[in-house]
């Protein structure tokens, strides 16, 4: 018989086994089970957050340590296993403690192009996506609005338990501008916004609350061409619509 001849019964997925340290990888670790049996703890498997982090910030080669059998296949001579599975979960619940639209502060421990990661207790963190950072420039890079190590209040908007996931958001701390304005201003009312930029269909205006609002060219003056980064422009209010955030603009 040979040394992975019924592994399976030997290495009962579920179990907790015994390993050494034989080899250390950049993204896991080979673990000897028994002489002539190893088996393989992947990064992801040896802790419930992984950022930013390698194998030897949990284990060392030589260690020997407690692990739970993932998956055995005999026929590819391979075992799964994992070191965090022989913890208790702390996602278990956390839709309880974390309920989405409530209100909770973390630490920004990684930026990444289309967000940040928010550590919000050991093991748990959540992802800020860039179009949740700021409600009126979805464009801007995350390290313009945060750092990492800074302290933010954010607000759940999504979790996903048996994902380990969970979404947050920045803006959805802050007042909404496009709500503010619909408040403030209803349709056919004359304001006046700043002209900020051109386009070859039309002028986007700054509004207060920082919204920028583009006023085609069929509704603009024909004067419009005269116009400068700036200068103030009276509209009128065409329509709101909040839960798309447009607004739409005539000049008088």
């Amino acid at each position: 018989m040979t040394t992975w001849q019924n592994i399976a019964s030997r290495y009962k997925e579920g179990t907790i086994q015994t390993g050494r340290i034989i080899k250390m990888l950049e993204y896991a670790c080979s673990i000897e089970m028994e002489e002539g049996i190893s088996g393989l703890l992947h990064l992801k498997d040896m802790a419930w957050i992984t950022s930013n982090l390698k194998p030897c910030d949990f284990v060392n080669h030589e260690d020997t340590i407690e692990v739970m059998i993932l998956e055995v296949n005999e026929e590819k001579k391979f075992i799964s296993l994992g070191l965090k599975q022989c913890k208790d979960n702390p996602w278990k619940g956390i839709s309880t403690r974390y309920p989405e639209g409530k209100r909770v502060k973390g630490s920004v421990t990684k930026i990444v192009d289309y967000g940040c990661i928010v550590l919000l207790e050991k093991d748990i963190e959540g992802l800020v996506l860039v179009s949740d950072m700021h409600w009126t420039d979805r464009n801007i890079h995350p390290s313009r609005i945060v750092n990492i190590g800074d302290t933010i209040e954010v607000m759940v908007l999504d979790v996903q338990e048996e994902r380990y996931r969970m979404t947050l958001g920045i803006k959805q701390c802050q007042p909404n501008p496009w709500e503010q304005f619909a408040k403030k201003y209803q349709v056919n009312d004359r304001i006046t916004g700043i002209v900020d930029s051109f386009t070859h269909f039309g002028i986007f205006l700054k509004l207060e609350g920082d919204l920028s609002v583009l006023v085609h060219t069929s509704d603009l003056p024909e004067e419009s061409e005269q116009l400068a980064k700036g200068d103030p422009l009276k509209v009128r209010v065409i329509s709101i619509d909040i839960e798309r955030e447009r607004i739409a603009l005539k000049a008088n």
